[in-house]
């Protein structure tokens, strides 16, 4: 009697194994299928630029296209094509028209337009991923305690949660994971990666001692202009710091912000800045037009911004973009149309659509 368990390989039925070989084989062809069909959707993306077929926006939804590699950081085609989605009912859902603008995506130059948009989202979204990448180099992260007090930050903003969900659905479509997603997190990483950068660079330090001189110096009852003359960086310096008039949208944020609240003849503490560090003094104000001018003095002392960081970190990062209509450019650290229509179609846009918002921002 034979007490072995085990059936040997001798003792399969045939009908079995050619079971057996049948469900191989029909696996093994719908991989085949799966696989042409992945390659073919990926060619008409890659190669013809399709984006409006359903077939393909619902493929690349699933499959993770590449539309640009930054580093190890990979930005989908879904991605791209999601935030240009936000971007055109942005657009389009707002009453422009009260302000003397108009948008219109319709036309065939409307279309040339969302292809001038999305090479704009897709160059956002190397920034983005370039700023990821070196703070994660840095060994910064994000806790869901960082992102919950930023959105909580939003929150107060909006008065309720239900009213930012409201305004993320009616401006982008995006609930309020996308918001986080897009939003938040980015403009999180490039707060602690500038906030890190600022704690490291010597030339900020030493930037930062040249204006602790000058303004210990005003303390010191210096002349306002002798001081500008001698510590001042760029055209600054000259005529004793004086710049001119100015309305308080035609400054920088942090300095307006400052000078706006200021009495005429006094002058501020140091004020930091995305491209510096500033001493101001307000000589006058009047109303002009009912606006509000300011003339200012100003000692100013730059430091590296942190668009230049980005600039040398994108020299730095290995950046390619596989989809056929866009190149990145190491000259110019953008990413630029390959056709050179596009080119000077987006050029001559800038420089004569004073009128179309998807223009101007």
């Amino acid at each position: 009697m034979n007490f072995n368990k085990h059936t040997t390989e001798e003792n399969i039925p045939p009908e079995r194994t050619e079971k057996k070989v049948k469900m191989i084989t029909v696996i093994l062809a719908f991989a085949i299928i799966a696989m042409i069909y992945i390659i073919t959707i990926g060619v008409l993306i890659w190669f013809f630029g399709f984006s409006k077929s359903d077939v393909v926006r619902k493929t690349a939804a699933i499959v993770p296209y590449p539309a640009a590699i930054v580093g190890t950081n990979v930005i989908t085609f879904n991605k791209l094509m999601t935030e240009l989605d936000a971007a055109r009912q942005f657009y389009q859902g707002q009453n422009f028209s009260a302000l003397g603008l108009q948008v219109d995506f319709s036309t065939p130059d409307g279309q040339k337009k969302i292809e001038i948009k999305k090479r704009e989202i897709l160059e956002k979204l190397i920034e983005n991923a370039v700023i990821e990448n070196e703070a994660k180099k840095r060994g910064i992260t994000l806790s869901s305690a960082d992102v919950n007090q930023e959105v909580n930050t939003e929150l107060q903003k909006y008065g309720s949660e239900d009213n930012l969900k409201n305004t993320m659905q009616k401006l982008y479509g995006w609930n309020i994971s996308q918001f986080e997603e897009n939003i938040v997190k980015p403009d999180l990483y490039a707060q602690k990666l500038f906030a890190d950068i600022e704690a490291s660079d010597p030339s900020y330090a030493a930037a930062k001692a040249k204006i602790t001189q000058a303004q210990d110096q005003l303390n010191n009852n210096a002349d306002f202009s002798t001081v500008a003359d001698q510590f001042s960086d760029g055209a600054t310096a000259k005529n004793g710091g004086e710049l001119g008039w100015f309305g308080a949208d035609q400054m920088l944020p942090e300095v307006s912000a400052v000078i706006t609240k200021m009495k005429v003849g006094s002058q501020s503490e140091i004020i930091q800045s995305s491209i510096g560090y500033h001493i101001v003094r307000l000589e006058d104000e009047k109303t002009e037009n009912n606006v509000s001018m300011y003339k200012v003095s100003q000692i100013f002392v730059r430091t590296k911004s942190f668009s230049d960081w980005i600039a040398d970190l994108e020299k730095q990062d290995k950046i390619w973009i596989p989809i056929r209509e866009f190149e990145w450019s190491n000259q110019t650290d953008q990413v630029e149309f390959r056709d050179p229509a596009m080119q000077d179609l987006e050029n001559n846009l800038i420089k004569n659509s004073p009128d179309d918002p998807s223009v101007i921002f």
